[in-house]
């Protein structure tokens, strides 16, 4: 077989990999994320075929690895990796599998990729279940011009402590027996932006809307500042994009303005942008495109795409802020603000948990030929600078 008949079959395999992996992950996560998950898969292997490497940083062979983890003994073979019982905190009779440090990081830069938060908040190590870092809630500081022979003053300066408590986040998926034994490179793409996405959907779910379960998120966080639109305006769409976004705009501290966006669902931002004034011209240029000045200072890193412009800060969508269609008075539904002032807590490695029995999904997998993977971390996440962020909200009346 020569070459060009390899890269057929490669490519006939690609193709086959994706249809089962997304025919079967639809009734377990959904039409949207399922295709989301596709188009990373998609996106890895568009950066091979131009660079020669993709996001994740890892070789072939690296993936090819890490596939064998998913496979445990399926091929017989010994996997050195398995985590030994008296490392996890939690009992677990069941072991796990440790995911090398590379493929925990290939998951972490995916999850960066796709996610808000995941690509914008900062990130604390933790060596234990809890961490208190600060959290400045004084006045801004000043200083002071001394004349001769003066004695200066002492600036008190106030510090709060935000608090990190980790959480184990967890992603149980099903994929089948023959999948696991045949594939290698193009599975390993759909393992990792499994991980990749599922991370950054739950990260943004609960930076967002969080209500303690188990973090709190800026719709719910009473450290935030919130904008409450003037009376009459208790729709979600009658948001003024140039009079409402410049007060919002003036709640938040000057100092972390550089890196700020504009946080809503896409239903929402649809009705905004299309807004126009009492001559019928769009209250926003360019009917609220990016600038390209926006573009280039996109605070994700270029891993999420902007959605518009409002006010000269760009606006990203998410689904885990209120639709549209569940517009109501008194009902916070928009988030402005500097992401980096969100905390992220890590602490211990990524492990794979492999099942080959037991309920997934209604169904016993022995019995349907299938395996269950399960992907854990442990992870918190916290508001550190609530002054950073104004949420909006809509009117009573």
């Amino acid at each position: 077989m020569n070459e060009k008949q390899l890269e057929v079959l490669r490519e006939q395999m690609a193709s086959v990999i994706d249809k089962v992996m997304e025919e079967r992950l639809r009734p377990i996560i959904g039409e949207e994320v399922a295709g989301q998950v596709k188009k990373i898969v998609e996106d890895l292997r568009l950066e091979r075929a131009l660079s020669g490497k993709d996001k994740t940083g890892l070789s072939d062979s690296m993936k090819r690895d890490f596939v064998k983890v998913a496979q445990a003994t399926a091929l017989g073979e010994k996997i050195d990796s398995k985590a030994n019982e008296a490392l996890i905190e939690e009992q677990d009779n069941r072991g796990g599998y440790l995911v090398a440090t590379e493929v925990a990081n290939a998951i972490l830069r995916i999850a960066a990729s796709v996610g808000l938060i995941s690509s914008q908040a900062q990130r604390w190590p933790m060596s234990t279940d809890e961490k208190l870092i600060p959290k400045y809630t004084g006045a801004f500081l000043e200083g002071e011009f001394l004349g001769v022979d003066v004695a200066g003053s002492v600036t008190g300066i106030t510090f709060a402590q935000a608090r990190l408590i980790i959480k184990k986040w967890q992603l149980a998926f099903v994929v089948g027996n023959d999948l696991l034994a045949d594939a290698g490179v193009d599975l390993a793409d759909w393992l990792l932006a499994l991980g990749g996405e599922a991370l950054a959907n739950m990260f943004d779910k609960q930076g967002f809307a969080g209500t303690g379960a188990p973090f709190v998120g800026l719709l719910e966080s009473s450290d935030v500042t919130v904008f409450t639109l003037p009376t009459g305006e208790d729709t979600f769409a009658e948001f003024d994009p140039v009079t409402d976004a410049s007060d919002v705009i003036a709640q938040v501290e000057e100092s972390v303005l550089n890196e700020s966006a504009w946080y809503m669902e896409r239903t929402v931002w649809a009705k905004i942008r299309a807004k126009k004034d009492s001559n019928g011209q769009p209250l926003l240029s360019l009917g609220g495109q990016p600038s390209m000045a926006v573009i280039q200072n996109n605070p994700t890193g270029g891993g999420v795409k902007i959605a518009g412009e409002m006010m000269g800060y760009p606006v990203f969508t998410n689904r885990h802020f209120p639709a549209n269609s569940a517009s109501a008075v008194s009902t916070k539904f928009m988030v402005f603000g500097n992401m980096k002032a969100m905390a992220i807590g890590d602490r211990g490695e990524m492990r794979v948990e492999e099942f080959r029995s037991g309920d997934f999904g209604g169904k016993e997998i022995a019995r349907a030929d299938q395996r269950a993977l399960i992907y854990k971390r442990r992870l918190a996440l916290t508001i550190a600078l609530g002054a950073a962020f104004a949420v909006v909200k809509t009117a009573a009346s």
